[in-house]
């Protein structure tokens, strides 16, 4: 699913020749190539440039809004905008890679900024640090790459970067993931069937935005994954898990998440592509969390389907479904607005579900690089939490039409 378009750093360094032989007064673009110090012309010629900007518009009905106050859609962490033009993100990756051979070293860093890259910070700040890490290949049987710095989670079918997903909106389960670690991450590729990789890391979660604090106490969480590969690539099954201690100041109770992740491409038809996720995580010694003697331990379980068809070379279709379920001391861990106070052990007991139907239409590189998408996307949640701070977030249902637009480079 991921999409990612990459720049040698040579052309980048014709264009500074060109550049440079202007601002010379016509000296040849290798003359001005030399003026470059030899460890930056290394530097360009080992990297590669890549990165996408994405605008949208998006427009709710069922949540009535008010003057100055035109609401949100709670629950969502990014895509909560009701009545609006965004830029959700935009995005600069510099990476040089490892390489084919046994043994290498690298390094990746990826800038964003926008609307999510707020959200996922939990402030202001419209700039997030999203991944920065170096890495390199240990010459152990095939090679051990290893990461360390900030990277991406392992869990969950979607991912932050915009263009990797089939659909504009993200699922209730993906804002009730982690987004990024820092630590440590080994991966590993047995032979063409099985692959795993394994991390420690600083927390659940290093971010302190809307899907929980960032690192908080003194313990450690452990990552990993279980890669199967059959039917010759076209069947991937991905189990995926982080344990650890998570609560603010003590390193009481375990935060642990299992996450299954089905993606399935047909050779008898590839048009279709199939996903499917499941997770269920739990949370133990709440009262330790929240204060409140008889909190019980949070939990959350669901799953989401997802389908894309590509009917012609610049045309495909997205259908997404999901369903999540938890209770009110998950909720306090995810952070979600629209929701009355948790205050007794009664409220953390609470139950809660909410659920989505998403269709996305996109027009797949229709110009070089460039891809719009159009999408409508019907929420219902129990207890109700779609709304605004005037009139109170009463409504249980919500429907959604947006249109983004990506261009990627």
């Amino acid at each position: 699913m991921n999409i990612e378009k990459t720049l040698t750093m040579r052309k980048t360094c014709a264009v500074i020749g060109l550049i440079g032989s202007n601002l010379l007064g016509g000296t040849s673009s290798a003359m001005a190539a030399e003026k470059i110090a030899p460890k930056t012309l290394q530097f360009l010629e080992a990297t590669t440039i890549s990165g996408y900007v994405q605008s949208s518009y998006q427009k709710s009905w069922g949540a009535n809004g008010t003057p100055g106050d035109p609401g949100s859609t709670p629950a969502r962490t990014f895509n909560l905008n009701r009545n609006g033009f965004d830029v959700d993100q935009a995005k600069l990756t510099l990476e040089k890679p490892i390489g084919d051979g046994d043994a290498g070293a690298g390094y990746r860093v990826d800038l964003l900024y926008g609307m999510n890259a707020s959200r996922i910070a939990g402030n202001n700040n419209s700039f997030f640090l999203e991944q920065a890490y170096v890495q390199f290949r240990l010459p152990v049987g095939t090679g051990v790459d290893v990461k360390m710095g900030r990277f991406v989670t392992l869990l969950g079918n979607e991912v932050i970067d915009a263009p990797a997903n089939w659909n504009y909106s993200r699922s209730f389960i993906f804002s009730s993931e982690p987004y990024t670690h820092t630590g440590a991450l080994l991966s590993y590729k047995w032979n063409d069937i099985v692959d795993t990789q394994f991390g420690v890391v600083n927390g659940y979660s290093d971010t302190a935005g809307v899907n929980g604090p960032a690192d908080n106490n003194s313990g450690k969480s452990v990552t990993g994954r279980l890669g199967v590969t059959l039917l010759g690539g076209q069947l991937v099954l991905s189990t995926i898990g982080i344990a650890g201690a998570e609560h603010t100041g003590n390193n009481n109770g375990t935060r642990w998440v299992a996450n299954e992740v089905i993606t399935y491409n047909p050779k008898w038809n590839e048009k279709w592509t199939f996903a499917l996720e499941g997770i269920y995580g739990r949370d133990t010694r709440m009262d330790t969390a929240t204060g409140v003697a008889g909190t019980p331990e949070a939990m959350w379980w669901g799953a989401a389907g997802y389908t894309k068809y590509q009917w012609l070379p610049h045309f495909s279709t997205a259908l997404r479904a999901e369903s999540l379920s938890y209770n009110g001391s998950a909720l306090s861990i995810f952070g979600w607005g629209g929701t009355a106070p948790l205050a007794t052990a009664a409220d953390y007991s609470g139950k809660g579900h909410v659920e989505d139907v998403t269709l996305s239409c996109s027009f797949d590189n229709i110009w070089k690089n460039l891809t719009p998408r159009l999408e409508v996307r019907y929420d219902r949640v129990n207890p109700s939490m779609f709304g605004n701070g005037t009139d109170g977030f009463n409504h249980n249902g919500i429907f959604t039409a947006s249109m983004d637009i990506i261009y990627a480079f």
